[in-house]
């Protein structure tokens, strides 16, 4: 397991793990706003995204891609994966019964949330898309350190 380290930053103390280089995880419930950047997704096309389905699927697409919005381009391509294997509802109905536990995170942090990240990450590995181990490694960051959030350090030159 990697060493927690913990730092004050404007008189708030905050820990993290070094994730890659250039990556921090800070662990929940303080992130410092001056850390770096915070991933985030800006621009998708909700529309041109659920013009690819069949007619009869695009209002349960949008809505489940209004449900994820900051994650909407994961939460379509699953489904669209999961439409060209012939298993459209079942992963609809796992995006829509996790959509709860999501909702109150906001859409600019849906990308560098670690459990909606380890969440996406089962669905694309279970579709054979993405590594198993990935979603193994996600799964076993959240269950270690519990929910973080990822930034991108901005670090000028100092060691990560």
């Amino acid at each position: 397991m990697a060493t927690i380290h913990t730092e004050e930053r404007n008189g708030i103390i905050t820990r993290y793990v070094r994730a890659q280089e250039g990556i921090r995880l800070y662990l929940l419930p303080n992130v410092p706003m001056d850390a770096g950047e915070i991933p985030t997704e800006r621009g998708f096309d909700l529309e041109g995204a659920v013009s690819e389905f069949p007619e009869a699927r695009q209002e349960r697409v949008r809505r489940i891609g209004e449900q994820y919005a900051g994650r909407q381009l994961d939460a379509t391509s699953i489904l669209l994966y999961a439409e060209e294997r012939g298993e459209f509802d079942k992963y609809a109905t796992r995006l829509e019964s996790r959509h709860e536990d999501f909702e109150f995170i906001h859409p600019g942090l849906m990308m560098a949330r670690t459990d909606v990240t380890a969440f996406f990450m089962r669905l694309y590995a279970d579709l054979g898309v993405a590594p198993a181990e990935e979603a193994e490694r996600a799964e076993r960051q959240l269950r270690d350190y519990g929910i973080g959030v990822v930034v991108l350090a901005d670090l000028g030159g100092q060691e990560n």
